[in-house]
């Protein structure tokens, strides 16, 4: 019998990262963001970006010294670490561009995450990269799992697959219809704990 698989997205999911990235509106930008009145997902819209310093944010976002600065989440790591040892399968997945593996990968190892595989999706077709795959190419990997925050592959994932779906609570994805289709809102790794069965 195959492992179970768990889908476990990157941003938000295991890293503080927009909390990161208001701070980073904020101190190099001029901004006064605050990370609860992030109701969109847009970022130009809730970090109040213009068009002109919109791009050098996102550069100053992808930069190997940001990404390996970001915080986890308390108990993700704790969580990945109880599921390796019961054989469980983490894909860890991002929708960071291609061009952001080698920091990525080395977070995650730094931090001590476990992971058997590394994916980074084109959740909204923004790269031309054929390193980058698809959220359709998603659908028949067989996920029992998927942990997301990103209401638009929550919902995609919880009406075209089987997995169990769990939408981390975050500002942006309030009013997501994932839940509607099916997919479980949770506020912390506490919680997502006690919603996915453990095997055996």
């Amino acid at each position: 019998m195959p492992p179970l698989n768990y889908y476990v997205d990157i941003d938000d999911v295991l890293s503080e990262t927009t909390r990161a990235l208001a701070r980073l509106a904020n101190t190099r930008f001029g901004k006064a963001a605050a990370f609860e009145a992030m109701t969109v997902f847009d970022l130009s819209i809730s970090l109040g970006l213009d068009a002109d310093e919109f791009p050098d944010f996102m550069a100053a976002a992808h930069e190997p010294d940001f990404l390996l600065g970001l915080e986890p989440i308390h108990g993700a790591r704790d969580t990945l670490e109880d599921w390796r040892h019961l054989g469980i399968k983490i894909s860890v997945v991002t929708g960071r561009p291609p061009e952001c593996w080698e920091p990525t990968q080395q977070w995650l190892e730094t931090q001590g995450f476990p992971f058997d595989e590394l994916e980074f999706v084109d959740k909204y077709a923004r790269f031309d990269d054929p390193r980058a795959t698809t959220p359709a190419d998603l659908v028949d990997r067989g996920y029992h799992a998927v942990i997301e925050d990103a209401d638009s592959m929550a919902d995609y994932l919880a009406l075209h697959t089987e997995a169990q779906v769990l939408l981390f609570d975050r500002p942006w994805n309030r009013k997501s219809a994932a839940e509607a289709n099916g997919a479980q809102r949770v506020h912390d790794w506490a919680e997502i704990r006690r919603s996915i069965p453990s095997p055996g």
